[in-house]
C-alpha cells in the first residue's frame, strides 16, 4: 500500500505541474508506450531582439506568450522521464484562453487561463480555470478555488518581481479509483536579466527568470490525508514574440529541462 499511495503521489504532483504556466518542467508519469509527435514546422522569421513589449492591443496580447489559435511550440524535456511534447493555443475568447499539451507519452493535459490588459494568470478561478489530464487507467480534474497574482506579466524587466498563490482541489482517478487532492501553491519569480539562449529551435535574446515553488499537496486515500511539502527552483528563458524557449527546474537533487525544438505562429 506505501508503494502505491507514493507512486500516486508522485504521478499528481508532475501532472499538476505540467498544468501549471510558471513554466517549471512538466514531468508526465511513464508509460509502457511512447509516441513520437510530429514536429511543427520552425517559423523561418527572424527573432526580433528584446526589448519593450509593444502596446496590447487585447486583454491577451502579451509578447511574452503570444495568444493565438493555433499556435503551437514544440518542446523536447530532459530528466528522470525524457519526453517530447507540443504546446497550442486551442481557443481564445475575449479575456479567455486555453491551452493544451500533448505528451509524446499519451499525456494530454488542458488549461484554462484569464487575462487583464496583457497579464496572464493561469488557473484562475474568475475564469472558471481549470486543469484536466487524461491517459489510459489515469485522469486528473482540478479546479482553482483561490488565486492571487499573475502568471506572466505584460512588462518584464530585469529586477522585476511578481507571485501567484493558488489552490487547486480536485481528484486523481487511478484504475477507476478516485484519490481526493488538495494543493496549494505559492510561486516568486524574479527577472535576471538578458541572456543568449542556444536551444534547438535556434538562437534566442531571452529574459532569464527564476522562480521558487512550495507546493504543499495533501491526498486523502482511505479517508486518511497524506501531506507533502515540495519546493521547486527553477529558471526560464522567455523570447519576445516566440514565447517559452527554455527551463531548468530541480528538486530533491532531481532536475529537468525543457528545450524549444521547433514553433509555429499563425
Amino acid at each position: 500500500m506505501k508503494t502505491k499511495k507514493t507512486a500516486c503521489f508522485i504521478t499528481g504532483c508532475a501532472l499538476i505541474l505540467s498544468a501549471l504556466a510558471c513554466n517549471l518542467a512538466p514531468s508526465p508519469a511513464p508509460q509502457e508506450a511512447s509516441a513520437t509527435i510530429a514536429p511543427v514546422a520552425a517559423s523561418t522569421e527572424e527573432t526580433p531582439p528584446t526589448g519593450g513589449p509593444s502596446e496590447s492591443h487585447s486583454p491577451c496580447e502579451n509578447p511574452y506568450l503570444p495568444v493565438v489559435t493555433g499556435a503551437a511550440w514544440n518542446y523536447q524535456l530532459t530528466g528522470p522521464i525524457p519526453d517530447t511534447f507540443t504546446r497550442s493555443i486551442i481557443g481564445v475568447e475575449g479575456d479567455k484562453f486555453t491551452d493544451q499539451d500533448t505528451f509524446g507519452t499519451g499525456v494530454t493535459r488542458q488549461s484554462n487561463w484569464v487575462c487583464d490588459n496583457g497579464n496572464l494568470t493561469a488557473l484562475n478561478p474568475a475564469g472558471g480555470g481549470s486543469s484536466a489530464v487524461d491517459v489510459d487507467n489515469y485522469s486528473a480534474d482540478f479546479q482553482a478555488t483561490q488565486s492571487s497574482g499573475v502568471t506572466i506579466p505584460l512588462t518584464i524587466a530585469p529586477g522585476d518581481a511578481w507571485t501567484q498563490t493558488i489552490t487547486l482541489e480536485g481528484k486523481h482517478t487511478i484504475s477507476g479509483t478516485e484519490i481526493p487532492t488538495k494543493t496549494d501553491f505559492s510561486n516568486s519569480c524574479k527577472a535576471v536579466g538578458i541572456e543568449s539562449v542556444t536551444v534547438p529551435a535556434g538562437v534566442f535574446d531571452a529574459v532569464r527568470i527564476e522562480c521558487e515553488t512550495v507546493m504543499n499537496i495533501t491526498i486523502t486515500m482511505n479517508d486518511s490525508p497524506i501531506q507533502q511539502n515540495i519546493t521547486i527552483l527553477g529558471a526560464n528563458w522567455y523570447a519576445e514574440n516566440v514565447g517559452l524557449v527554455k527551463t531548468f527546474s530541480a528538486t530533491n537533487g532531481v532536475e529537468s529541462t525543457i528545450e524549444l525544438t521547433s514553433y509555429n505562429i499563425p
